[in-house]
């Protein structure tokens, strides 16, 4: 099975440069040679200001994630902050899962059909929710995702540290549900009655709910058949 999971860092002073630009080749050869290993199948890494946002889709036999986010950029420990954590300080800190629009196959081939057929843009934006409004946008987006029915990119993620959203997803969307049934959403008409527009910071993020911001490497299984 595919287990997806996302990570947050924080890039210190140090972080530009002809060093910085060698250390990101390199951690992105190391994400190419883990998915010809066949330990991933995508692994995508995004910048915005000071904050870094890796995104991994593991191929596990169960919902167990083995994988280590240092061990697959350690050359980037020089230009990253560490946070505290209960078992050590880590420069990787989990995301929490909020909201996807369809769980992956079973079958690798046919969750990456739709990348294997298409040239698709692998893109990475965050969102700042006023922490007023956190509880508000995850107990409806759990509640859309337990619903099943509202559509979106197939392979949309988002995910959630402190009060910042990280959304994956790809272009062109290939727009699905994890129902699988073609059938109106209630818990979507939920969520507009409570004005969607005032959970998120738009100062921060520049104008808009969700930003897109700069993509540092991105590498996928179908990127092998190049």
């Amino acid at each position: 099975m595919i287990v997806r999971h996302q990570y947050r860092c924080s890039f210190n002073a140090s972080a530009g440069g002809i060093d910085f630009e060698k250390a990101l080749e390199k951690c992105g050869e190391n994400a190419l040679a883990l998915i010809k290993g066949g330990r991933f199948c995508n692994i995508s890494f995004y910048r915005y200001e000071d904050m870094g946002f890796l995104h991994l889709e593991e191929i596990s036999e169960n919902e167990e994630i083995k994988s280590d986010p240092e061990s697959i950029c350690p050359e980037l420990k020089p230009f990253l902050n560490t946070w505290p954590e209960e078992d050590g300080d880590r420069s990787f800190v989990p995301m929490i899962k909020v909201y996807y629009q369809y769980e992956p196959e079973e079958d690798l081939n046919e969750w990456e059909k739709e990348r294997a057929t298409a040239i698709k843009t692998r893109v990475g934006r965050i969102a700042f929710v006023f922490p007023s409004k956190l509880t508000s946008y995850i107990m409806y987006h759990k509640k859309l995702t337990d619903e099943g029915l509202n559509k979106g990119d197939k392979y949309a993620y988002i995910s959630m540290h402190e009060n910042i959203l990280f959304s994956y997803y790809e272009e062109p969307r290939n727009n699905v549900n994890i129902s699988r049934r073609d059938e109106a959403s209630k818990v979507i008409d939920e969520w507009l009655k409570v004005d969607p527009e005032s959970h998120f910071d738009r100062v921060k993020a520049k104008g808009m709910n969700f930003l897109v911001i700069p993509c540092l490497f991105t590498a996928d299984r179908v990127d092998l058949k190049k």
